[in-house]
């Protein structure tokens, strides 16, 4: 019974659709043919009761001798007029015969119109009827931009193609909205905090400003100086955050390029930068599998990713900087770590958020863009980054192929 119903669940549309048409004719005939033959015989009935009624045996035929030589004429047959039974048949008899007649054809056109339309009832309730009202309700919730449901429909035939066509499109739809209010969120973020750190140079700007303006007679030139030169300072801030935005929305219009490339080339890359930003602290590298391995990536983000975090751990380690390179189940993962003080458990939740400092850093030469910029790059290329401490900060960064 399992293997039946699977085969009349995977069983394509135009299959069962001749299916059934041939079940219909062969039905139809079938069902003409007993009753034509039943409205025969009750016109055979009819005319037997005439029959009995005049004694005759045979309509056609009539069995009689002639006496004019009994001899000669003995056991012969002649045959006579007809005798025509319809001629004695009743209004009412005639009537019913001739309706039965009629009906022994016309039962024909009949039974077929009527299995035809039977047919088509039956083949539309089973499997069209079904999927049809589920499309027609995944259209109305699309339209409505609901696309928090699901397309469901077990059999396997053009309609489930179709309706499992239905369900990617509003899964990539959903994703595709998801992902817009993730930016749109992101953005909302990004400029919360990109208006919190303006506050703090055009605050001191205007300050200064007010003070050149009300001061500046009285004001020695060395102050002067001092002022402009603080006004200066937090200009150049400003055009750097400015830089730095246009640089976040370039991020997003950023495309993947995936080229061949060896594990070996890669991490050849990734040992030369090592070696010459590693500012005099001890750089070591590992690579964990086959180094003639090809990876599909785009090996320009993965260097600027790697770069960036190499920067952070340049900065915070007190002595060495381990890197670690390995290919698992399709993806590329890349370790930056360091044997600093690591990331307070705050860090771990913020760092990856735009101009977020880590409760160590003081000093406002950073924005805090550098995990940021890692993470939107990682998701790009298919990817995620993660955070950890393990005898220091530890990236990892992972990257599909």
């Amino acid at each position: 019974m399992g293997k039946i119903a699977e085969f009349f669940k995977r069983k394509s549309i135009k299959t069962a659709f001749t299916t059934s048409m041939l079940v219909c004719i062969v039905t139809a005939l079938l069902l003409s043919l007993a009753l034509s033959g039943l409205c025969q015989w009750g016109q055979s009935k009819y005319y037997r009761k005439y029959q009995i009624q005049f004694g005759v045996s045979d309509p056609e035929m009539v069995i009689g001798f002639d006496n004019t030589d009994e001899k000669e004429q003995k056991g012969s047959i002649s045959y006579q007029t007809p005798l025509n039974l319809m001629d004695h048949f009743t209004p009412a008899d005639r009537t019913i015969y001739n309706i039965l007649g009629f009906l022994s054809i016309g039962v024909y056109p009949i039974c077929f119109i009527f299995c035809i339309v039977a047919t088509s009832i039956l083949f539309y309730k089973r499997h069209m009827q079904k999927p049809l009202a589920i499309l027609d309700h995944a259209a109305g919730q699309i339209a409505n931009n609901n696309l928090d449901f699901k397309i469901v429909y077990d059999k396997e035939d053009e309609m489930g193609k179709l309706c499992s066509s239905f369900e990617k499109m509003r899964q990539a739809l959903q994703e595709s909205n998801e992902e817009m209010w993730r930016q749109m969120e992101e953005r909302k973020r990004l400029n919360a905090a990109f208006s919190h750190d303006l506050r703090t140079p055009l605050t001191v700007l205007k300050g200064q400003s007010e003070l050149l303006r009300q001061y500046a007679p009285k004001m020695t030139a060395e102050k002067v100086s001092d002022t402009s030169e603080m006004m200066h300072r937090h200009i150049v801030r400003l055009e750097e955050y400015v830089q730095t935005m246009g640089e976040l929305q370039r991020l997003e219009d950023i495309e993947i390029v995936r080229q061949s490339i060896t594990l070996e080339a890669l991490c050849k890359q990734l040992e030369e930068t090592g070696e010459a930003v590693r500012n005099g602290k001890g750089f070591s590298h590992e690579v964990i599998g086959d180094r003639d391995s090809y990876l599909n990536i785009d090996a320009a983000i993965v260097m600027r990713v790697y770069e960036n975090l190499l920067a952070n751990a340049v900065r915070f380690a007190k002595k060495k900087i381990m890197v670690s390179a390995e290919l698992q189940d399709g993806y590329l993962y890349l370790n930056v770590s360091d044997d600093g003080a690591g990331f307070a458990e705050k860090d771990l939740e913020n760092a990856t958020k735009p101009f977020y400092k880590t409760v160590r850093e003081t000093d406002n030469e950073h924005f805090g863009m550098g995990l940021n910029i890692c993470k939107i790059l990682c998701e790009k290329h298919g990817g995620y980054i993660r955070l950890s401490n393990r005898n220091g900060a530890v990236v990892t960064t992972v990257f599909r192929q």
